[in-house]
């Protein structure tokens, strides 16, 4: 089935009749102020589809997930992408494949005004922007952060006037644009790099037990959001993600050797037994009871 985005949804932000039968979801749009606006939309696909839809000029920041976004714990990525003209495009979604979209929308005369900049400043500096750190659709991937988490939850939860949204919103754009700054820095200083790894080799340290952010960054000299953005672009996941996955890797070779010993493997991970399993799943696709048999 093919589609227009803009047929999808109904003037509440509800499938269209026509489109339930292949697709479930929402969309909600709101304009706050000139050039400046909010867009909060789920899809679910009951069949392979292909959505048309149109892209204005401007600047994206988008926040992802592959599921409904209830919390900002939900949002898997955020991505910043700047859009020099108007584009027209298609997106295929498989059955039973599902997105979520949490999205502010700002034109770069609108951002260059309320940053007293030019708009040609704005234009420059996140077309460099793009050209260093971009990938080859021009998109900038960030890393959630707990500042990140608390304005994206503040988003989601907000129900007053369309001013105060807008402020939640320029919160939003300027904290990416400053994370941004700090993705941009780390790519080029060695020493920042440095430091880096230097976390990534506390991590995979047996004895490093309980994670600890805060004292990480401080270990190696770095303040928690420059760690969290550098871990991310230079080892290629979460601190979270990359701790959880060598903790679940080092409790798969100690049932290997001692199948018996699970319940003081699990204590020793420092995870649930509720958690170890759901990790442990996520990880190797079987449960640690199976998977001490299989070994």
């Amino acid at each position: 089935m093919q589609f227009g985005m803009n047929d999808v949804y109904d003037i509440n932000g509800m499938i269209k009749e026509e489109a339930a039968s292949s697709l479930a979801g929402h969309r909600q749009q709101r304009h706050l102020l000139p050039n400046l606006r909010w867009l909060n939309q789920h899809l679910s696909a009951k069949t392979d589809v292909t959505l048309r839809e149109e892209a204005e000029r401007g600047l994206y920041f988008s926040l992802l997930s592959e599921k409904v976004i209830r919390s900002a714990n939900d949002v898997e990525t955020i991505q910043i992408c700047y859009q020099p003209k108007n584009i027209q495009g298609e997106v295929f979604i498989t059955k039973g494949q599902e997105y979520a979209l949490l999205q502010a929308h700002i034109s770069a005369d609108h951002l260059a005004a309320v940053l007293a900049e030019t708009e040609n400043q704005i234009i420059q500096h996140f077309t460099a922007m793009r050209d260093q750190l971009g990938n080859n659709n021009g998109v900038i991937s960030l890393c959630v952060t707990e500042k990140t988490r608390a304005i994206i939850d503040a988003l989601l939860s907000h129900e007053g006037q369309s001013i105060s949204l807008a402020g939640h919103l320029y919160s939003l754009i300027f904290t990416l644009i400053e994370q941004l700054q700090i993705q941009s820095h780390l790519s080029r200083c060695e020493n920042c790099q440095s430091k880096i790894f230097k976390a990534q080799n506390f991590l995979e340290m047996p004895d490093y037990d309980v994670l600890n952010i805060p004292q990480l960054a401080r270990l190696v000299g770095l303040n928690t959001t420059a760690l969290l953005v550098g871990f991310q672009l230079f080892v290629g996941q979460s601190i979270d993600s990359y701790y959880r996955l060598g903790r679940i890797k080092c409790a798969a070779a100690l049932l290997r050797e001692d199948p018996s010993a699970k319940s003081y493997i699990v204590a020793q991970s420092g995870f649930s037994e509720a958690q170890f399993e759901a990790a442990f799943i996520k990880q190797f696709g079987i449960s640690s009871h199976h998977y001490a048999q299989i070994h």
